[in-house]
């Protein structure tokens, strides 16, 4: 395994771990605690490698839409999400946050950061639902 696919794979951990713990419906402070930091700093690291090479990136891509055709088999639909989601979110990541509601997530004990990866899947999802 290279260095960036294994800084992908933790970056899909971590991805998995803040999504995990919120769809749990557990009680948690409003403060983010040490271990949501961390993932919040493995996530900002694996992005900066991401930005860094362009073929994890394409090979993100294009597991996502063969995950997606296989999965949802419409066309149009998966290349509307490839294009307009974050190229860091994997398939299996956005089922698991557009497949909820915003209290099943327990957005409002989101980070900024979680917030915003929210509203983007759900953005993104809208839109490519309406075309």
């Amino acid at each position: 395994m290279t260095q960036c696919s294994s800084k992908a794979g933790w970056l899909t951990v971590a991805l998995l771990a803040v999504f995990v713990s919120t769809a749990t419906g557990q009680e948690r402070p409003r403060e983010p605690s040490l271990e949501e930091l961390e993932v919040e700093h493995l996530i900002d690291q694996a992005s900066k490698v991401f930005e860094q090479h362009g073929l994890p990136i394409e090979e993100l891509s294009v597991d996502f839409q063969y995950r997606c055709l296989r999965a949802i088999g419409n066309t149009p639909f998966c290349e509307c999400l490839l294009r307009k989601r974050s190229y860091t979110l994997r398939f299996q990541q956005y089922i698991g946050i557009s497949s909820r509601t915003k209290a099943e997530l327990d957005y409002d004990t989101l980070s900024d950061f979680g917030k915003a990866i929210v509203d983007r899947v759900f953005l993104v999802r809208d839109d490519c639902v309406a075309k």
